[in-house]
């Protein structure tokens, strides 16, 4: 059976054990009630409070409680039985080490599918030529590398074509020439997409954290002392489909809205399940052998 996670999200909620049930209640309304069997782990998004029973089932069941501040973890309670949490740290080291490729072109693979179906999105809809064509034909190329190295300029090819396809489809009045990162003249849009994967990174931590896995080991991104390499690494998959598509939505309806800062942050709604379920796929691949599958956006 495939166990759930469940979160906290109603400020003020209280956690419990009633009839040998996890409870979430808000003024005396049942918000969920698990069995701890079926439950991997309990995600804190917000201040509320926790029975000690539910620490003990949580030990007994080897449920991991998570807790955030701000969208960020915190605190993650790891069971004195440490059922999962080494073992999964263990696999994952020794994969990066031994097979970090048959992660990273998975990352890769999906990242460049999900900027392809973007561009493909406009050049079907109206009749432009962004190079979606090119862009499909490197995803097929990214499968068939050998090494990081090989993976990495596949990415580069493929970002290069992305990024002009943004280009011709922004308006010209935002000045946007390329896809940087840092500067501090940076155009309008170049800073919504930084705030857009700040989030982003946030999320895709907070779901690695939760999953068990070491956000400091990735298998693309190469282990450096307080990088999230594991975070940028999920992170690829979602850059294209949940910021870079609704800014460039926004963009083209009124482009004087990317200088608002309130409108840019309300334009991100992440897909909190799909990123989630990422985190555990790659948990139970790493653990299992399960196949690796990157989200794939429609």
């Amino acid at each position: 059976m495939e166990k759930r996670i469940a979160f906290v999200k109603d400020w003020g909620a209280y956690i419990r054990v009633n009839k040998g049930r996890i409870e979430c209640v808000v003024k005396n309304e049942v918000k969920w009630s698990l069995s701890p069997a079926e439950v991997s782990s309990i995600i804190f998004l917000v201040n509320s409070s926790l029975s000690t029973e539910v620490i003990r089932l949580a030990n007994e069941f080897g449920i991991e409680l998570v807790f955030f501040h701000d969208s960020e973890p915190i605190a993650r309670v790891i069971t004195a039985k440490y059922g999962g949490s080494m073992k999964v740290w263990i696999k994952q080291i020794r994969e990066a080490k031994n097979n970090p490729e048959k992660y990273a072109k998975q990352f890769i693979y999906g990242k460049i599918h999900n900027q392809w179906v973007t561009i493909h999105y406009y050049e079907k809809k109206y009749g432009f030529k962004l190079g979606g064509d090119e862009l499909y034909g490197i995803t097929k190329e990214v499968i068939t590398a050998n090494n990081i190295e090989e993976i990495m300029v596949k990415e580069a090819e493929g970002a290069k074509i992305y990024w002009k396809g943004v280009k011709y489809l922004l308006p010209k009045e935002l000045g946007f020439k390329g896809r940087k990162k840092k500067g501090e003249n940076l155009d309008p849009f170049n800073k919504a997409l930084n705030i857009g994967y700040g989030l982003l990174r946030k999320s895709v931590w907070g779901a690695v954290i939760s999953a068990g896995l070491n956000p400091y080991i990735g298998f693309l991104h190469k282990f450096r002392s307080g990088r999230l390499s594991l975070v940028f690494d999920l992170m690829e998959e979602f850059r294209s489909p949940f910021v870079d598509r609704p800014l460039i939505g926004l963009a083209r309806e009124n482009y004087e809205k990317l200088k608002d800062l309130k409108v840019v942050y309300s334009t991100f709604v992440f897909d909190e399940d799909e990123i989630y379920t990422q985190a555990r796929r790659l948990v139970n691949s790493i653990l299992h052998g399960d196949e690796y599958r990157p989200f794939m956006a429609k």
